[in-house]
C-alpha cells in the first residue's frame, strides 16, 4: 500500500492544528489582551510559537510528501528533480508560504512592542493566504479562495480559544474566566456567522448541486463535517446562554462543567479537521457528474 495515503492526510491535520493554533491563539491574546493576567498571555504566547515551531517543520514535510506522492516511495523524498518539481507546484508554493509564516511569527516573537504586533499580523496572514493557494479553492477563482479565507479566519478565532480557556479552567486564579468568556461569546456571533455563511457558499460553489452531497462520496464526507461542526456550534451555543452565564453563581462547579465542554468541543474539533483533511488530500471533487 502507498504509505503517502496514509501520511499525508495525517500531516495535514497537524498543519491544521498548527495553523489555527497559532493564528488562533494570537486573535485570542490580541483581543482579550487586556483581560487576561501575565500568566495568561504567557501561556497564549507559548502556544502560539509551539505552534509556529510545529506549523514549520510539518510545512517542510509536505513539501517532501508532495515529492514522495510523486514517487510512489519513500526515497523519493530524497530525489531532487522530484524535490523540484514538488516545490514549484501550486501545493508546493502554498506549503513555502505557510513556512514563511511560521518563520516570520517565530521571528516576530523575539522583537516587541508594535513591531512583534506587526510581524504576528503579517505571518498570520501569510499562513491563512496559503491555504487558498492550491487545490479546491482554485476552481471558483477569487470568489472561492476569498471565502475560503474569510472561513478560514472565523475558525481561527473559535478553535484558537479552547486551548487557552482549558489552561485558564485548570488554574486556580479563574476570576476573570467569565468575563473572558462572556465577550468571546458576544464577539464570536459575528465570527461564527462569518464563517458560516462564507464556509457553506465554499461548499456550494465547489460542489455546484446541492443533491450531490447525498449522493457522491465526496458528498457524503462533507455532510459528515456539515453534521459535526453543527454539533460544535451547539456546544458553543449551550457554553454562551448557559455555562458562561454561571460562571458568575456559582464558580467551581462552573468552570468543571466548562473545561468539560471545552475539551470535548476539542475531540470533535480533531474529528472535524481529520474529515477536512481527507476531502482536501484524498478526495476528487464530484465535477462533470
Amino acid at each position: 500500500m502507498d504509505i503517502w495515503i496514509i501520511f499525508t492526510p495525517i500531516l495535514k491535520v497537524l498543519l491544521y492544528i498548527a495553523i489555527f493554533g497559532s493564528v488562533g491563539s494570537f486573535l485570542f491574546s490580541l483581543q482579550f489582551g487586556k483581560q487576561l493576567t501575565p500568566e495568561q498571555q504567557t501561556y497564549c504566547n507559548y502556544l502560539t510559537r509551539k505552534s509556529n515551531l510545529i506549523g514549520a517543520v510539518t510545512a517542510l514535510l509536505m513539501i517532501l510528501s508532495g515529492a514522495g506522492n510523486l514517487g510512489g516511495d519513500l526515497t523519493s523524498v530524497i530525489d531532487f528533480s522530484l524535490l523540484q518539481l514538488a516545490i514549484e507546484s501550486k501545493s508546493g508554493v502554498g506549503y513555502s508560504t505557510a513556512f514563511t509564516g511560521f518563520a516570520v511569527m517565530l521571528i516576530a516573537h523575539s522583537l516587541g512592542g508594535n513591531t512583534k504586533k506587526f510581524g504576528l499580523m503579517i505571518g498570520s496572514v501569510a499562513i491563512l493566504f496559503s491555504a487558498t493557494m492550491s487545490g479546491h479553492s482554485q476552481l471558483g477563482g477569487v470568489l472561492t479562495r476569498s471565502l475560503l479565507m474569510v472561513h478560514l479566519f472565523g475558525i481561527a478565532f473559535w478553535l484558537g480559544a479552547l486551548l487557552p480557556f482549558r489552561w485558564i479552567c485548570m488554574q486556580p486564579d479563574t476570576n476573570n474566566l467569565g468575563a473572558v468568556a462572556h465577550r468571546f461569546g458576544v464577539l464570536a456571533m459575528g465570527y461564527v456567522g462569518l464563517l458560516l455563511s462564507a464556509g457553506l457558499g465554499y461548499a456550494y460553489l465547489l460542489l455546484g448541486d446541492v443533491s450531490l452531497i447525498f449522493t457522491t462520496r465526496y458528498g457524503n464526507v462533507l455532510l459528515i463535517k456539515i453534521v459535526l461542526a453543527g454539533a460544535l456550534l451547539f456546544l458553543a451555543a449551550l457554553n454562551k446562554f448557559k455555562l458562561v452565564p454561571s460562571l458568575e453563581i456559582n464558580p467551581p462547579q462552573a468552570v468543571r462543567r466548562f473545561q468539560s465542554s471545552v475539551q470535548f468541543e476539542i475531540v470533535l474539533v480533531i474529528v472535524i479537521l481529520t474529515t477536512s483533511s481527507l476531502l482536501t488530500t484524498s478526495m476528487k471533487l464530484p465535477m462533470g457528474m
